[in-house]
């Protein structure tokens, strides 16, 4: 008795595995087409946008979805933005505690986000492209930014003004340089601003994504 037993333990042992491959496959189908579907969307509403990655976080997808209505995480990252002449680069959107539309998500792979915790939005700008923007050579480096007006080489202040960085000297009759942050589709909050080395980081928090990538991302295709 005990040769038949062994013999049925191994084939419903078998069975098992099998059945947990195929559902980590497809979970990791699920997932992949998901992302795809999104960086495709994203791309024809926002075509401003070059070398866009969306990628989910949690495993498997599919069980935190069908149980909780949630993913762990999404990161979407842009490896640049040009929007009116002025380029950003190495955007990223990180995303905690969403909330999604599951039968969108398993029936037909579109992720519409309901809620999220939190988003922290940052990019870069080259001080090359700022210089280009500002008409002036401008020079960063770790806690400094330097502009070089009038032949003469000067410290200045960086600011967020608005929707726009001003770079603020204490030369008499010299009005800030202005550029722009990126859009609100891409940074959808009022910055911080770290100088680095040749580069200005931009980042902050929100709780809320842009309207444009929530649509972008929800479109049937």
């Amino acid at each position: 008795m005990a040769c038949p037993m062994k013999k049925l333990l191994i084939v419903l042992l078998v069975l098992l595995v099998v059945a947990i491959v195929a559902l980590l496959y497809a979970d990791t189908q699920l997932k992949s087409l998901a992302e795809e579907r999104a960086e495709q969307e994203i791309g024809k509403a926002l075509p401003q946008l070059h070398g866009v990655k969306v990628e989910l976080d949690g495993f498997p997808i599919a069980l935190d979805v069908l149980l909780h209505g949630q993913v762990e995480g999404l990161h979407v990252t842009i490896e640049r933005a040009s929007e009116a002449g002025f380029e950003a680069e190495q955007l990223s959107l990180d995303v905690s505690e969403i909330s999604i539309d599951k039968d969108a998500l398993i029936d037909e792979q579109r992720l519409v986000v309901m809620q999220i915790g939190q988003a922290t939005a940052q990019g870069f700008v080259t001080d090359e492209e700022v210089s280009k923007a500002v008409k002036q050579t401008v020079t960063f480096s770790a806690g400094k930014v330097k502009a070089r007006i009038h032949g003469q080489e000067v410290e200045a202040k960086a600011s967020v003004k608005g929707r726009m960085v001003a770079l603020s000297t204490t030369l008499p009759g010299v009005p800030p340089m202005l550029f722009p942050l990126p859009s609100t589709d891409l940074l959808p909050c009022s910055p911080q601003l770290e100088l680095l080395e040749g580069k200005l980081r931009l980042s902050c928090t929100t709780s809320e994504l842009p309207d444009a990538l929530l649509i972008a991302m929800a479109q049937a295709g």
